[in-house]
């Protein structure tokens, strides 16, 4: 996806995780001066719900097998757009684990990280609320609804 194609319209962001070991799936951006990891940035059709979004670009795009989406959604401005915002939501397998090709499905350079492990090494990721809203969900202490990440 082109930062071109998604102009100012909202944006789903999933998190592909693996819940027994508390492992989130990121995609690396590369400039020319850093590395961040992010999440994938998906554009919401209109009529589209942020769910619908999620599991339309993982099933067709990725070929994700069958998923998951949690009720809790983040919802926070977008920050490479002037308008539009963005919505996180978190994705598991619809039963057991995921298979192998998951990781680069998603992107071939795609990594699994623990939130701890990106605190500790001081890496940069994109959303920087992500760290907190997965802390969040893994501890069970964020309602199952829309909630502002600001």
């Amino acid at each position: 996806m082109h930062d071109d194609d998604l102009d100012d319209r909202d944006v789903v962001r999933p998190v592909v995780i693996d819940s027994p070991k508390h492992l989130l799936l990121l995609v690396p951006r590369v400039s020319a001066t850093k590395i961040e990891w992010m999440l994938p940035v998906i554009p919401i059709r209109r009529g589209e719900t942020t769910r619908r979004a999620a599991a339309r670009y993982l099933r067709r795009a990725a070929h994700f097998p069958a998923l998951r989406i949690s009720p809790l959604i983040g919802r926070l401005p977008r920050s490479d757009a002037p308008t539009g915002t963005q919505y996180v939501v978190v994705v598991r397998p619809a039963a057991g684990g995921w298979p192998m090709f998951i990781r680069s499905a998603l992107a071939l350079e795609a990594r699994w990280w623990t939130t701890a492990a990106l605190r500790r090494g001081q890496v940069m990721v994109d959303p920087v609320q992500l760290l907190d809203f997965m802390d969040g969900y893994w501890e069970g202490w964020l309602p199952d609804e829309e909630i502002s990440l600001e």
